[in-house]
């Protein structure tokens, strides 16, 4: 073989090596570049199955928590549970705190599983809610009453523990109307002031919201069995009562001379206290006149007026007052409509007065 074949075949195969190499390592960067591809793909498919799960575990996280939310919600309605059971209500309100905190640090699973354990939790402070709450009514349907007044209310309703004894003032309803009392042993209430002020406090606040109809101070009904037996029997008179002062109150007014004024003239005072009662009723529903126990008292008058009246009410006395400087004028109330309308317990029952 000559030297000029030899080199010839020797480039040759130098040039079939290269292009060897080269088809190698396009081969190679293909394969590289489909299982980098390939990897790609599955990365990706594996983010969108990771965020769907993280959806899935978020969207499971928020219906357990806004669903305890709302159980939680639903036994303090309609159980109390935090006045039954409050120990397990603070494990409760711990529990949600917690997995509210879980869940806004991203651990869903974690706030799921605590938002099924407080579900448990619920679920064992309504049941023992609800016993508490049998047990109670069982007690309070024997219990004594002290009878405060009457409303025109169809629901049971807690006024709070503002009643003699600090306990709990409550609505007993019948039919369309409703005794407010509070549980009380059957005694006789001394008329002191710290009684008579919580007897008073105890109106006030029903009067905020509700037409009253006062019964007498110290009124004791020995168990809720007999209250309804009276509020059956004079359910019409109620009606009447209620319907009589229905969004009124009771005002006080009382005109005395002064110390040195006389009123030599009777025609003079007639008329001063004609155009004062014709003044205060221009604004009042109705009046009771009452005893005059002083010879310097020349009117004492109650009047029962709108609430939405008072204002112009409390001007008219205002008005009156710089007319007539020589007299005294002393304002009170709002109070209930005790000159109006009343109910005392007696050996007939319920007794009613109404003017």
């Amino acid at each position: 073989m000559t030297k000029e074949k030899y080199v010839e075949l020797r480039k040759k195969r130098l040039k079939e090596r290269e292009e060897r190499f080269k088809r190698e390592r396009e081969r190679i960067r293909v394969q590289r570049a489909r299982t980098r591809e390939v990897r790609l793909r599955k990365w990706a498919e594996l983010a969108i199955r990771r965020r769907r799960i993280e959806e899935q575990l978020l969207q499971e996280a928020r219906d357990a928590i806004g669903s305890v939310r709302t159980a939680v919600k639903e036994i303090e309605e309609k159980t109390k549970a935090s006045l039954y059971v409050p120990e397990i209500m603070k494990k409760i309100n711990d529990a949600l705190t917690e997995a509210e905190e879980t869940f806004y640090s991203v651990d869903y699973e974690k706030a799921t599983k605590l938002a099924f354990e407080i579900k448990e939790l619920v679920e064992k402070a309504k049941l023992e809610s609800l016993r508490r709450v049998e047990e109670k009514e069982r007690g309070r349907k024997e219990e004594g009453k002290y009878f405060y007044c009457v409303i025109p209310f169809s629901k049971e309703k807690s006024f709070g523990n503002i009643g003699l004894n600090n306990s709990e003032v409550y609505t007993i309803p019948y039919g369309g109307v409703a005794a407010v009392v509070s549980d009380s042993p059957m005694k006789d209430y001394e008329l002191t002031e710290d009684n008579t002020r919580k007897h008073e406090i105890v109106l006030r606040q029903v009067m905020e919201e509700h037409t009253v109809v006062p019964v007498e101070f110290g009124t004791t009904i020995k168990n809720e069995r007999i209250l309804n037996r009276l509020l059956t029997k004079a359910y019409n008179p109620t009606r009447e009562c209620l319907s009589l002062v229905d969004n009124a109150v009771e005002l006080g007014v009382k005109v005395l001379l002064n110390n040195d004024i006389v009123f030599a003239d009777p025609e003079k005072r007639k008329e001063c206290i004609s155009d004062i009662l014709a003044s205060l009723n221009s604004k009042a529903k109705q009046a009771v006149m009452g005893d005059l126990f002083s010879d310097r008292l020349i009117l004492n008058a109650s009047f029962l007026v709108n609430k939405e009246d008072i204002d112009a009410f409390s001007d008219k006395v205002t008005k009156l007052q710089e007319k007539y400087p020589v007299l005294k004028l002393l304002y009170s109330g709002p109070w209930p409509p005790y000159s109006f309308v009343y109910i005392k317990i007696g050996a007939e029952g319920m007794e009613i007065s109404k003017k």
